[in-house]
């Protein structure tokens, strides 16, 4: 659990003081005095604060985002009593209006260079895998959820909507945001089945291990002092039978010891080409004590590198199509049974962290919430940066500054909005705490 609140609150200050920092810089750069820099929000207390000329820097306790405090400017402070004493050349309201939406804008554009830099990097360094359904073998495995929306054992989805997809994660992605077919190849023949509310949601709760490949049945390791074990069962060896029963697939071992659980059932094992039978018994759970082997899996895996300016100019795009897919995701919860429940806020997105430290998770994962970050910022929402976007370009275009009776009726409505949003997803995840 360390490591996964780790990895969150530590993505979360990188792009906090990064977007800060993108107003900072741009306010400072207009002669605009900066009176607090700070990284999550210090109600009533802050953890560190130290103050440097005319600015005091400081870290709070709540981490849900941060900021900074410009003079003269009307903000969640909502410090009045500085808006009624006589401007200063220093203060932001005597900018220009295209000055002021610089500033705005600042965070916004950092956060969405920022994902593309580590866009670039990662598709220079990494490239892109992806588990490929032109090598899929045996294809997915079928539960009786998955049976009831029209899908069996081994078939091989290919398209959403009549369009080919090569990757896995690309036709679940497809099929849950916008999908109202799925294209699947079945016994050389390719079938179409609907898409209905009720299939979007099962997608939605598997969390993307809907289609899960099957793969044959090789033994990687067995547990110490297991059932295997002790029957004799030892790393690639092949199990093709139980009972009897011919079992080609790792799925059909497990289901066909779930029917001998505390039982002794026997296994046909082909081990190094040689047939061999093997008695052993079967827990109260099922299971007898071995671990599948993954290279089935992983020569599935089809790898896309990139050279740097290949690198660089999907990076730049990266951004732009992660936007568009969580806009899409929040269209579909909207539409699928529960799908509220889906939201998730900091507890439940600790709970989606790895629980090992992991580079290129952590990378990947701030790459896309700083591009989720800029989106939420551009919202035309009274507090937000695009709020405040919003008023200055007003200014630019009819020549009219709104007057500071509106900026404060429209401060005080952006926090309404905003703390209302945040009770329902800290209260969503407390609930899905309890209740999961």
């Amino acid at each position: 659990m360390l490591i996964q609140i780790a990895t969150l609150m530590l993505s979360l200050m990188l792009l906090v003081m990064l977007h800060e920092l993108g107003h900072y810089v741009t306010a400072r750069w207009f002669g605009v005095r900066v009176e607090r820099f700070f990284c999550f929000f210090d109600v009533k207390f802050a953890i560190w604060k130290k103050k440097i000329g005319d600015t005091v820097y400081g870290i709070g306790w709540l981490p849900l985002g941060g900021y900074v405090k410009l003079s003269g400017m009307i903000d969640e402070s909502m410090d009045l009593e500085q808006m009624k004493q006589e401007p200063k050349p220093w203060e932001f309201r005597v900018k220009p209006a295209w000055q002021r939406l610089i500033i705005m804008l600042g965070g916004i554009i950092v956060n969405i260079i920022l994902a593309m830099i580590i866009y670039a990097v990662l598709f220079i360094s990494q490239g892109k895998s992806f588990i490929d359904v032109n090598k899929m073998q045996y294809g997915i495995e079928a539960d009786t959820t998955q049976t009831k929306f029209g899908l069996q054992k081994g078939d091989i989805p290919v398209g959403v909507n009549g369009v080919k997809y090569q990757a896995l994660n690309e036709i679940g992605k497809e099929a849950l945001l916008g999908g109202e077919t799925l294209d699947v190849k079945r016994q050389g023949k390719e079938v179409s089945l609907p898409i209905t509310e009720d299939f979007r949601t099962e997608i939605l709760n598997a969390k993307g291990a809907f289609f899960v490949p099957q793969m044959p049945t090789v033994v990687d390791s067995v547990v110490n002092n297991s059932a295997a074990q002790k029957a004799g069962l030892l790393k690639d060896d092949k199990v093709v039978a139980v009972d009897g029963f011919t079992t080609p697939l790792y799925s059909d071992v497990k289901n066909k010891l779930k029917e001998y659980k505390g039982k002794t059932t026997s296994l046909s094992i082909e081990r190094k080409g040689e047939p061999v039978e093997l008695m052993v018994n079967v827990g109260k759970d099922g299971t007898i004590g071995f671990s599948n082997s993954r290279t089935y899996l992983e020569s599935l895996i089809s790898q896309e590198d990139y050279t740097i300016g290949e690198g660089i100019a999907k990076g730049i795009v990266e951004p732009f199509e992660a936007i568009a897919t969580q806009v899409r995701g929040i269209g579909t919860l909207f539409q699928v049974k529960d799908g509220r429940k889906q939201v998730a806020g900091p507890i439940g997105m600790v709970k989606q962290m790895p629980k090992e430290w992991n580079w290129l998770f952590f990378w990947s994962f701030t790459a896309m919430i700083s591009a989720w970050l800029a989106f939420i910022n551009l919202l035309p929402i009274p507090g937000l940066d695009g709020g405040h976007a919003v008023f200055a370009i007003y200014e630019m275009v009819t020549g009219k500054k709104p007057s500071e009776k509106v900026l404060e009726k429209a401060q005080m409505v952006g926090v309404v909005i905003i703390l209302g949003l945040m009770v329902f997803i800290f209260g969503n995840d407390i609930v899905n705490m309890i209740f999961k």
